[in-house]
């Protein structure tokens, strides 16, 4: 018989104990680079929900011409404004290049079908016409009194109107809008938004994997006239 080379039992308890220890680094690494991964992509997530939902809120209340809700001096969760519309008599259009319109911010809690994580941020929104009004004669016809009963009944869909979930998970940092002075707000033409989304690893069962998410936006607008 012909002799040939081998290993050695020693020898080979050492290889097998390098390649645990290469295989579990790998390992290692490949979890915590799939951990940091998911993190950075929920914290992304939480971060593009608030700021795209702060933009619409800015864009749309910056056009306003009557904020109806909260009132001068007084905070809340629900933000109803009209565009359009003149803040003293209520008479609309004020132009006739633009269409009249109100818009209704509001938080959903309870979870629902349309809001599986509670806590949501609606958009409600319309435009509306009306009869010409003797009240409103010196305003572009048609002209027609407006009024807060135009706003919705309740908050999400089928509350009236067009109706866009902007987030989930919606937080106040205190109350979503405020008028109050003892906010900063001396100007009754002036907002103040505070907007915050969070998501809670230890809720989620993630607690020894992730960290807590929480992330806020807080913000004053300027609109046309209110009153």
């Amino acid at each position: 018989m012909k002799e040939r080379e081998g290993f050695s039992l020693a020898e080979l308890m050492v290889a097998v104990f390098i390649f645990s220890f290469v295989a579990a680094a790998l390992a290692t690494i490949s979890s915590t680079a799939h951990r940091h991964m998911f993190q950075n992509y929920r914290s992304n997530v939480i971060k593009t929900n608030v700021l795209v939902a702060m933009r619409d809120i800015q864009n749309n209340l910056s056009v306003a011409t009557r904020i109806d809700v909260p009132v001068a001096g007084v905070q809340g969760d629900m933000l109803a404004f009209a565009v359009n519309v003149d803040q003293n008599s209520g008479c609309y259009p004020i132009s006739a290049a633009d269409t009249p319109a109100w818009h209704y911010f509001c938080i959903a809690v309870p979870v629902s079908a349309n809001c599986p994580s509670g806590n949501c941020l609606y958009h409600h929104t319309t435009a509306f016409g009306g009869n010409s009004n003797p009240a409103c004669s010196g305003m572009t016809a048609p002209a027609a009194p407006f009024t807060t009963a135009s706003y919705p009944n309740f908050c999400g869909p089928g509350g009236g109107g067009t109706v866009t979930l902007l987030m989930e998970r919606a937080m106040p940092l205190t109350t979503l809008f405020s008028r109050r002075t003892a906010d900063g707000i001396n100007e009754v033409d002036t907002v103040r938004i505070r907007l915050r989304s969070t998501w809670d690893a230890t809720a989620r069962g993630f607690a020894s994997t992730q960290r807590d998410v929480d992330f806020g936006l807080d913000t004053v607008v300027k609109v046309n006239r209110s009153r």
